[in-house]
């Protein structure tokens, strides 16, 4: 994940990052992973319980895409709101301030918690829910024309294919949250600590209609894979099997 973000934040900083070097891009490896790994071990931990226990209650989708939606928010947008404030800090030397662990965390959540949820609602978890359908399809179309696919393979791809739509159907959010992070990292007053609005107006000033595919490759090759294997392995398959 930090391999395919870092050059997602370099390219949004309106030119006060430079060109992340590769020596520079292990010294933020060695800085996030250990923090990053825990959060999104966690992460698909408290997700597969939070949808096991929707599917009593509503529908698989909505208990797909609220899951990610909640839980990925309150991950995902520590995990790349810490990573952009880690990345100023090593690449321009500038410090933002001693605080606690606790404090930090709590902080890294605001900077476009709007856009973070709407991204992990329709792009993971959209993606997460279309996977299965799509393989239902492809599926019935190939029994239609005598050809038998391997169910792993099957399953990966249709997953990679639902993660690649989901992945740019939602690109602009994710390009929005960037930005709200960079204006956290930068300290910046106005609209603090949330920037919804404030981080859309500047994505548009600089991006314009790229705003929708700026940092595209970068973040395909993580969404879709991540949907791929996620749909492939199936981690909400034996529901007996709770952490509580």
């Amino acid at each position: 994940m930090a391999a395919t973000t870092i050059p997602q934040v370099a390219r949004t900083s309106g030119g006060q990052l430079p060109s992340v070097p590769p020596s520079m891009h292990f010294r933020i490896f060695l800085r996030v992973w250990p923090t990053a790994g825990g959060l999104k071990a966690a992460q698909y931990g408290f997700l597969r319980e939070m949808k096991l226990s929707l599917d009593k209650v509503v529908s698989p989708v909505v208990a797909t895409t609220v899951s990610f939606g909640v839980v990925g928010t309150l991950f995902q947008s520590m995990i790349y709101n810490m990573l952009i404030s880690d990345m100023y800090q090593i690449c321009t030397g500038q410090r933002l301030g001693s605080r606690g662990a606790v404090h930090r965390y709590v902080a890294s959540l605001a900077p476009g918690i709007a856009w973070c949820v709407s991204r992990e609602t329709l792009g993971m978890g959209g993606g997460l829910y279309l996977g299965p359908v799509i393989k239902a399809r492809v599926s019935a179309l190939l029994d239609r024309q005598g050809f038998r696919a391997q169910e792993h393979a099957l399953c990966f791809a249709s997953g990679f294919m639902s993660g690649a739509c989901t992945a740019l159907c939602t690109q602009w959010m994710h390009n929005t949250a960037l930005l709200a992070g960079r204006l956290a990292a930068a300290q910046e007053a106005r609209e603090a600590p949330h920037y919804t609005c404030s981080s859309l107006r500047l994505a548009y000033k600089e991006m314009g209609l790229g705003l929708f595919t700026v940092n595209f490759r970068s973040r395909l090759v993580l969404i879709a894979s991540a949907v791929a294997i996620l749909n492939t392995v199936d981690i909400f398959h034996r529901s007996d099997v709770r952490l509580v």
